[in-house]
């Protein structure tokens, strides 16, 4: 069964939108769908939303209060292409709630194993598709097993210390004179203090 076909047997999903995906994301996302979601399921992760385009691919999968997202990207603003495995807690959907509360699976793997190389993953070829996607789950359970199993104390250890390094977002505005002054936006100071 395709990704469309598994799309379309699934009317429980919040969003299902998709443009015309490139060939490669059509692939990755089937793959994904055949080597890692059956992890997720495994953990009582439910299906929440699936978007398949041109440059770019997410998967949610949601369990209470937590949620998996398999996220990639090919723009060619993006270049070197990537994909995550990223954790999150609370709201999937707004992008100041995800951006300061979920972590990159690697972020994991580099507080469990400090002198492994950790990175996100390279946007895999035709032929490496499934060979990266079944290595990517495997340091799913291996470094992620915590965060599956609804344990949030090394997830908040290492969303506290990411969080520490960031700025919150900067905005640039005109005075009276025309020359601009930069000030924090108000909701990411809120969610600095909040999840730092």
């Amino acid at each position: 069964m395709g990704i469309f076909d598994f799309i379309k047997g699934n009317k429980k999903a919040k969003s299902e939108k998709t443009e015309k995906p490139s060939p490669e994301q059509k692939l990755f996302s089937e793959k994904a769908m055949e080597i890692v979601i059956p992890t997720f399921e495994k953990f009582g992760f439910i299906k929440h939303r699936i978007e398949i385009g041109k440059h770019s691919s997410i998967i949610i999968y949601r369990k209470e209060n937590q949620y998996l997202k398999i996220s990639s990207t090919t723009y060619p603003t993006d270049y070197p292409y990537c994909y995550n495995i990223i954790f999150g807690e609370g709201d999937s959907e707004d992008v100041l709630e995800y951006d300061w509360n979920s972590i990159a699976l690697w972020r994991f793997k580099k507080i469990v194993e400090p002198k492994s190389k950790a990175s996100e993953y390279e946007f895999p070829t035709k032929k490496g598709v499934e060979s990266s996607l079944e290595n990517a789950n495997n340091e799913l359970l291996k470094y992620g097993l915590t965060f599956l199993n609804g344990d949030l104390n090394l997830f908040h250890e290492i969303r506290k210390e990411q969080n520490q390094n960031r700025e919150p977002y900067k905005i640039y505005s005109p005075d009276k004179n025309g020359k601009y002054q930069t000030s924090y936006e108000p909701k990411s100071v809120e969610q600095k203090k909040k999840y730092s």
